[in-house]
């Protein structure tokens, strides 16, 4: 798309009035590339992101883990990943 004057622009398709935290984690979901750590750092300073926020990834990347489980491969390491995430409460007998 692009501006009025003919600038160049980008309309964000996935626009969300959430956590900041919620965003990160549809990024994060795969590995990201080693030079993106430096978007993460700018990203969490400018929202105000506390330093735990990395900790809380994996619960808020569940329902993209369900969704890959649902719509593909269940060996893709979707189901894994969600077994590992929901271990610390799981209560076992």
């Amino acid at each position: 798309m692009a501006t009025p004057d003919g600038r160049p622009a980008l309309i964000d398709p996935a626009v969300s009035y959430t956590w900041a935290e919620v965003d990160l984690a549809h990024l994060w979901t795969t590995t990201p590339p080693p030079e993106a750590h430096v978007f993460f750092a700018l990203y969490a300073e400018l929202t105000g992101l506390d330093r735990d926020w990395r900790e809380r990834m994996p619960i808020l990347q569940l329902r993209q883990h369900l969704a890959v489980i649902a719509q593909f491969d269940p060996d893709w390491g979707a189901a894994a990943l969600v077994r590992a995430t929901l271990a610390p409460f799981r209560q076992r007998p």
